[in-house]
């Protein structure tokens, strides 16, 4: 399994409590799996999209210091064919063939003693076709996912910020 790992970055360099937090992107074996289907490009995509979505998120640079994220992709599935699905099965249709995309996804925050700090967890999959997005991105119920996950642990990370790192309960399920 492939581990990016990646700093994120504050949203403003010059707040002076900001700091980077590591972050690391790994799929858990059964979403590691449909990657050979859905294409091993499309792995680091998704992974570019979650270190993205969490940067972006300002909550997440002014953490206690020695606070590390990992965050495992439990389970992913695209909302339209990816280039692998197109080629090697020439009768989907990149407009045409849709399917009930999404993702789960969960983190866990440590501290500097490797303690378990926060839990967050979130999963988005539209219950039928229509709910699903009209975009022709593949991962565009994925992004809508990893979107919302950004967001909770986003307000994990706030708890912190407040709290100290002291050790949280599970974020509910989205």
């Amino acid at each position: 399994m492939t581990l990016l790992l990646a700093p994120v970055l504050p949203a403003a360099e010059s707040a002076p409590a900001a700091r980077p937090i590591p972050l690391a992107v790994d799929f858990a074996p059964a979403a590691a799996a449909n990657m050979q289907r859905y294409g091993e490009a499309e792995r680091t995509r998704l992974q570019s999209a979650i270190v993205s979505a969490v940067s972006r998120e300002s909550a997440c640079s002014t953490v206690p210091a020695g606070l590390a994220v990992t965050v495992t992709v439990d389970n992913v599935a695209p909302t339209r064919p990816t280039a692998k699905q197109l080629s090697d099965d020439p009768s989907l249709d990149v407009v045409r063939t849709r399917y009930l995309g999404g993702a789960e996804l969960t983190a866990e925050v440590r501290d500097a003693s490797r303690r378990v700090v926060a839990n967050v967890t979130y999963r988005y999959f539209p219950q039928t076709l229509a709910l699903g997005s009209v975009s022709r991105d593949p991962w565009a119920d994925a992004r809508l996912a990893i979107e919302g996950f950004a967001a909770r642990l986003a307000a994990a990370c706030r708890d912190l910020s407040t709290h100290g790192a002291s050790p949280s309960a599970d974020s509910a399920p989205g």
